[in-house]
């Protein structure tokens, strides 16, 4: 909703799609305290940084950030801008931000569902694991969320989260187990 906000007062000051896309991610990096991109660019330094798991988990908990994770960053910021710059064209820009956050964070569960914490004492074993079912009726319902908001063109998009995520969740359990 915040960033919605902020979307619509660009657009209603004048602003074009890419500015007011830029606006929505300020905004929720701002409004979540970084903290995706702190983890993403964690992940990226610690995946790409070390040679073993040990210190791959090490670099991952380390505050400091590495040069995958600058990489990860810009990548991410810009894929993000593009995007959004692409979904506030038209004029379902409200439906396309519904669908995204909801269909972005339907396939998290079945990771943490599938995939055991790397750490006895990391952040993912601290939140729990659901149950496979309950990682069934999150994608179901992210899916559902997408179908409504876009129609059934969505499905595509939810085909290639799935794959992004399982293709990320083996990385993850090949580099750090």
């Amino acid at each position: 909703l915040p960033a919605g906000l902020i979307y619509w007062a660009l657009h209603a000051a004048g602003f074009g799609p890419t500015v007011a896309a830029l606006g929505l991610i300020f905004a929720t990096t701002l409004l979540t305290g970084a903290m995706h991109e702190d983890g993403l660019a964690d992940c990226a330094d610690g995946f790409w940084g070390g040679w073993t798991r040990e210190r791959r988990l090490e670099i991952m908990r380390d505050s400091r950030i590495g040069s995958y994770g600058v990489i990860a960053l810009i990548l991410g910021f810009a894929a993000r801008w593009s995007a959004l710059s692409l979904l506030l064209e038209g004029n379902a820009y409200g439906a396309a931000l519904i669908a995204a956050a909801a269909m972005s964070r339907g396939v998290l569960p079945g990771v943490m569902a599938l995939v055991r914490p790397a750490r006895a004492d990391g952040l993912s074993r601290s939140t729990g694991r659901p149950s496979v079912a309950t990682a069934g009726v999150a994608a179901a319902l992210a899916l559902l969320i997408g179908v409504v908001t876009l129609g059934v063109g969505v499905i595509w998009a939810a085909l290639l989260a799935l794959a992004v995520t399982i293709g990320l969740a083996r990385i993850a359990v090949a580099r750090i187990g």
